[in-house]
Parts: structure tokens; C-alpha cells; sequence
């Protein structure tokens, strides 16, 4: 059986802690303070750069609010106000920050940039859930800061905006990505800058689920589960009402779900010998592994339709094989852990273009 995986949040803030000790050490060496400039030009990620400048304006913001709720000062007075925005703007142009402070300021800017890369949909819709007092200027910031996947996820958030009480923006977020052009930036490319500082473990970044956290997992999938012997019951009343004629007529063979021997496996000579014979040139470009030709919406079309909305299967999926030595050894490894078990149209698109991904893999082999 397949584990399932979640992102490894521990290896993350592992990484996001070594990183910043990295750089700070590397700055602080002959400056006792970093300014804004300074953290502008941090590192060659301009995206790592702007989330710190993020987070210090998010924690700044929740200072300022809590201020804001001093009982014995009017700060909704136009006057107040205005000079509270003045004071704010000549503020954010003196920002200088000692080594204690900035470091774990930096390591939450990190962990979140490899979140905004290798899980954006979940980090924006993370994002977007937070309440806000003007959801119109939060979008506007965050056009500022976010500057990965924007035509995915800003309709989305604008939606978010215009009306946070629907859940509307929530479907245009999963179909904005799901649009994303294959041409578009992978999680490895996006996150480079930080290899060049401190390599990026990208197999640790997901672990399997726990037992104690599966045990809730595992209840939800027998739901569905319990779902088809139902269906079948409510067919066959007639015959269920007279148990005796059933032991007597009906073979045992026929209590045996019908699904597996209506699902087809995949012939590996037959996909090789049709991909062998494309004369499309993208069909002949090999890949190393299959992240590295996976598009955002291929990785979003594959988990909602061949891994039930799970990406972490669908993680795990790719992870194993790529473990794999050869093609046919790849869709053998299909065939035994995910057609049959998970009930997969082999002649669908989706199925199609993952085959077509582990045979750029292999063709050259």
C-alpha cells in the first residue's frame, strides 16, 4: 500500500533556521545592523527578499493594532489618522534591525518561501483566509510581496475581496493554477537562489503521515468506501430478503466486487510502441526526473483526477517512480499500486500525459 505524505514541516523550519544563520552570520560580520535596502539586495531571490519584508510589516501591523485599541485616545479621528499614516510612512524608511531580531524574522521569510513554491495553493488559500479589517488593501500588499504564480492566484484573491462571505474565490484559486501554463516556473527552479546558500533536500520536504494522523484519514476514505456495498444492497433486496435461497443459488464468486475486473492495466510495450513512434519533437525531449516536465496544471489535474484530491499520493506516486530503473519496470509499479486500486481510466488524458512524462524519462535509455 501507498503511504501517504504531507509536507515535512519539521525539515522545513530545520532548513529555514540553518539558512538564516548563514546569512545573518555572513552580514553581521563587520555591521551591527541590516536596513531596508540591505534586505532588498539580501540574497539573489528577490521573492525570499520581499516575504521578509512581509513578515516585518505583518508584525509591525499587529503592533500597530494593538496599539490602535489604547482605550483613551480617539484613533479614528481623521487628524489622528493622517498623522498616524505620516508617522508610518517615515517609519517604514528607517527600518534597522540587530542580528537577535532579524534572524528568526528571516527563517519564517524562508520557511514560507518554500511553502509559496512547492505548495502555492495551499499557501494562498492559507493567506486569503486570514481576516482582515480592508480585505481590498491586503490584496493590494499582497501583490506587493507575492510575485510567484501571480495570474493563478490575484483573480482569486480579488474575488476574495470583492466578497470574502462567498467561497467562490476558493474555486477560481484551484482553477487558476490549474490553468498555469507548463512553461511555468518548478519548484526547483523557483527555489535555486537558496541552493546556492544552503542545499535544499527536496526528497526530505515530505514525510508520511503519522499513524495517530492517518487513524482520521483512513476513517473519511471507509466512508466512501461503505458508500458502494450500500448501492449494491439496495439492488439486490429481493435476493438479501431471502438469505436462504442465497446460500443455495447464488455462488460465492459473485459477493466479490466487480470493479477490479472492469478496470484495464497498462501494456508497456503498447504505450512504448506509441510514444516511440511520435514524431512531436516535446515527446522526444528527455527528463532526469519527472518533477523537472511536471507543469502546475498537470500536478493539479493529476491529484484531483488520479490521486482523489490527495497531493500528497500524488507526491509519492512520482517520488517511487522515479525510484524506478526502466520504463516497464515504472508502469509495472502503476499498475500494482495505483490502476486497479484506485480505479484509473487508462485511456483518459490525464493517465495519457503521465505516461507520456515517464516515457521522456526513459526514451533515451
Amino acid at each position: 500500500m501507498t503511504k501517504q505524505m504531507i509536507l515535512d514541516q519539521d525539515y522545513i523550519d530545520s532548513y529555514s533556521r540553518d539558512f538564516s544563520q548563514i546569512i545573518c552570520d555572513n552580514h553581521y560580520t563587520h555591521k551591527k545592523y541590516i536596513r531596508g535596502q540591505e534586505i532588498i539586495e539580501l540574497t539573489h531571490s528577490y521573492q525570499l527578499n520581499l516575504m521578509v519584508i512581509r513578515e516585518l510589516f505583518e508584525d509591525w501591523q499587529k503592533q500597530t493594532d494593538s496599539f490602535s485599541k489604547n482605550p483613551y485616545f480617539d484613533f479614528q479621528d481623521d487628524v489622528v489618522k493622517e498623522a498616524l499614516s505620516t508617522f508610518m510612512n517615515v517609519l517604514s524608511r528607517a527600518i534597522k534591525i540587530e542580528k537577535i531580531a532579524f534572524e528568526p524574522l528571516l527563517a519564517r521569510a524562508v520557511g514560507k518561501t518554500i511553502l509559496l513554491a512547492v505548495d502555492p495553493v495551499n499557501f494562498m488559500e492559507s493567506v486569503l483566509e486570514k481576516e482582515h479589517k480592508e480585505n481590498a488593501s491586503y490584496v493590494k500588499e499582497l501583490k506587493k510581496y507575492i510575485k510567484w504564480y501571480p495570474e493563478s492566484w490575484i483573480p482569486a484573491a480579488e474575488e476574495w475581496a470583492a466578497d470574502s462571505g462567498s467561497l467562490f474565490w476558493k474555486q477560481k484559486l484551484y482553477e487558476g493554477f490549474e490553468k498555469e501554463s507548463d512553461d511555468s516556473p518548478q519548484p526547483l527552479a523557483l527555489l535555486s537562489p537558496l541552493q546556492e546558500i544552503l542545499t535544499l533536500n527536496f526528497d526530505r520536504l515530505f514525510k508520511a503521515i503519522p499513524e495517530e494522523a492517518k487513524s482520521e484519514v483512513m476513517a473519511e476514505e471507509e466512508k466512501e468506501v461503505e458508500e458502494e456495498p450500500k448501492h449494491y444492497i439496495v439492488e439486490k433486496t429481493e435476493v438479501i430478503a431471502e438469505p436462504q435461497e442465497v446460500e443455495s443459488s447464488i455462488p460465492i464468486q459473485e459477493e466479490e466486487p466487480p470493479t477490479e475486473k472492469q478496470v484495464e492495466t497498462i501494456d508497456p510495450s503498447i504505450v512504448w510502441a506509441k510514444f516511440d513512434a511520435e514524431e512531436n519533437p516535446y515527446m522526444k525531449g528527455s527528463i532526469s526526473h519527472l518533477k523537472e516536465g511536471m507543469g502546475i496544471n498537470q500536478r493539479i489535474m493529476f491529484t484531483k483526477r488520479l490521486f482523489q484530491g490527495n497531493p500528497d499520493l500524488m507526491d509519492q506516486a512520482i517520488f517511487e517512480l522515479d525510484a524506478t530503473d526502466s520504463f516497464f519496470e515504472a508502469i509495472d509499479l502503476l499498475n500494482r499500486s495505483f490502476v486497479l486500486s484506485l480505479n484509473w481510466d487508462i485511456h483518459s488524458e490525464e493517465v495519457t500525459e503521465l505516461l507520456q512524462l515517464i516515457f521522456r524519462k526513459y526514451d533515451e535509455v
